[in-house]
Formats: C-alpha cells, sequence, structure tokens
C-alpha cells in the first residue's frame, strides 16, 4: 500500500496538522543521499542529494509505480540496469526498453526534484593531501567527507531560500552495526553540534537510513549518484563516458527548474568534482584558519571528561 512508505516528512505532518498539512507542506523538503566509494576497488568517493518537497512525494510515488508497472521492474538500481545484470529483471531487455525507461527515469527525477548537489573526491588525492591526524576528525573514509560537503551545502542551501523548516535526510540502508553507517551518524553528529553553536538546533537530527527498494526518491538519487560517479572517473581516471551517463550528465546540466517559491534559485544542478589542487586549497585554508580542528579536539576532550 502506498501509505505504508510514506516519507517521514508526510509521516510527522499529518499527525501534527491532520487535515491542514497541504497547508504547511510547501515548506518542508526531503533530501535523499546516495553515496559510494567504500569499496576499496572503487577509485572515487562520491555523495550526492536529491531534494523533493513534500508536497510532492505522492505524486512521486504514483508516477513510480505507474513506471516499474509499465517497465515491469521492482528496484531500479542503476548500474545493474545498465549493465542488464543476468540475474535480474533487467536480463533481457531490448535497446529500445532500457533507452525508453532510463529517459522517463530523468524525466522523472527533473520533474520532482528542486535542487542536486553531488561531490565526489579522488580517493588517492584525500589519502596524499589530506594528513591523519585531521582525517581523525573531519572522516576516515573518503565517501564521508563528500556527505560532510554535501549536507552543509544542502543545510546552506535550505537557509538561502528561505525555508523555515530543517530539511529531512534519508539515506539508503545500511545496518546499525555498519561502520560505514555509524561513520555517517558521526558527521551528522558533529553537524549538528556546529549547528547547535549557531542557534539552529535540529538542523541534523531527522535523518533516517531507509531500504532504497521501498523509496522512490532513492531510486532516483541513485541513477544521479549513478551519473556523477561516472563522470568522476571520467575527470579523475580519464575513463571514457558510458553513453547512457553521457546522455543523463547532460540531461540534467542542462535543465532549468522553475522558481521556488522560497527563494526562487535556478541553479538545479550542483555537482562539485573535487580536483587535487581544490582539495590542496581546502586542507590549507582549513589548517590555517584552525577553527574546526579546535572545535574537533575541544568536543573530544569533553566526551572523554564526559565518560
Amino acid at each position: 500500500m502506498a501509505s505504508q512508505r510514506l516519507g517521514r516528512t508526510e509521516h510527522m505532518l499529518l499527525s501534527a496538522w491532520g487535515k491542514r498539512w497541504r497547508e504547511v507542506q510547501l515548506v518542508m523538503f526531503t533530501a535523499y543521499i546516495d553515496d559510494s566509494g567504500s569499496d576499496p576497488s572503487q577509485p572515487v568517493a562520491h555523495a550526492t542529494a536529491l531534494v523533493i518537497p513534500g508536497g510532492q512525494l505522492q505524486a512521486l510515488e504514483r508516477h513510480w509505480q505507474s513506471l516499474q508497472s509499465k517497465g515491469q521492474f521492482g528496484d531500479f538500481h542503476t548500474s545493474v540496469f545498465v549493465a542488464r545484470n543476468h540475474k535480474t529483471e533487467f536480463a533481457n531487455w531490448s535497446d529500445k526498453q532500457q533507452k525508453k525507461v532510463f529517459l522517463r527515469v530523468r524525466h522523472i527525477i527533473k520533474k520532482f526534484g528542486v535542487k542536486i548537489f553531488s561531490f565526489t573526491v579522488h580517493k588517492k588525492d584525500y589519502d596524499e593531501i589530506v594528513p591523519s591526524d585531521f582525517r581523525k576528525y573531519i572522516g576516515k573514509y573518503h565517501y564521508s567527507w563528500a556527505i560532510r560537503q554535501t549536507v552543509a551545502h544542502l543545510v546552506q542551501w535550505r537557509r538561502s531560500c528561505g525555508m523555515q523548516s530543517p530539511l529531512e535526510f534519508v539515506f539508503d540502508w545500511m545496518k546499525p552495526s555498519d561502520p560505514h553507517r555509524q561513520e555517517i551518524d558521526v558527521v551528522m553528529e558533529q553537524a549538528e553540534r556546529v549547528a547547535n553553536e549557531f542557534g539552529l538546533v535540529g538542523e541534523y537530527t531527522n535523518y533516517s537510513f531507509r531500504h532504497r527498494k521501498e523509496i522512490p526518491g532513492l531510486q532516483c538519487v541513485d541513477c544521479v549518484a549513478w551519473t556523477c560517479y561516472q563522470y568522476g572517473l571520467l575527470m579523475h581516471r580519464n575513463k571514457p563516458l558510458h553513453p547512457f551517463a553521457e546522455a543523463a550528465w547532460r540531461d540534467f546540466c542542462g535543465h532549468r527548474s522553475s522558481p521556488l517559491k522560497t527563494g526562487g534559485l535556478m541553479d538545479w544542478f550542483s555537482a562539485a568534482t573535487i580536483m587535487r589542487d581544490d582539495l590542496q586549497q581546502w586542507v590549507n585554508d582549513e589548517l590555517a584558519d584552525g577553527k574546526s580542528l579546535a572545535r574537533f579536539k575541544a568536543w573530544e576532550q569533553e566526551d572523554a571528561n564526559f565518560n
């Protein structure tokens, strides 16, 4: 049933506002986040977020269910879909069917998404440039650095648009015992502590891990993330773009959304591939400023005293 797959935003609004939920939902937004790079064989790490208004979640689900019914698939996992993995429902698809569904997926993303942020970093650069004592605080894993950048830019964007309510963050499912999920928990906890210092309580607390198969937003962001990952391989490893990735990259780069009632920003697709010199400059600036490192060390001491 569709009602069983409502996002946390809708559940909260329905319980708190009842029939009036649509009146306030226009300022409620959910950021679906996909990250990759935990596999040691992957040369780049990245995080991608797709923001969808709460008021559009039910419409998105209807469109997505229609696409699933016509396409006869259950879980849209882009890398599996593109490869037509022989163990999946995509194995015997024709070129025509595959292109048609991929076009429709992109159309749905552009129709319902109001903002995309993506950050991709070359693991080799990260390992060689970011000092180990700094990585201790900003993220042991490369992808967690990308997530940190992504969620920070999401909040900056939210505030620049004049949105009154914090975003909801939805990550692809990981078990609570998964060290990568625990790393994300640390990133969100640290971000919330910084936000609290500026009086922005609750900015990063509304996040969850959900199963992609059950959440159309996660399947949509998976497509965007796959595209950005492929572009990262082109930039960092000179790997030619897959034709589907090239089509999607051009499609997303060329899209201009309608102005948001909350802010009117037209820059819909913000995808950053962090080059070596840019990463070096970021590290230099952070170390020269010293505020972030001092804050992390102070928290470490506070936690040690508390325990």
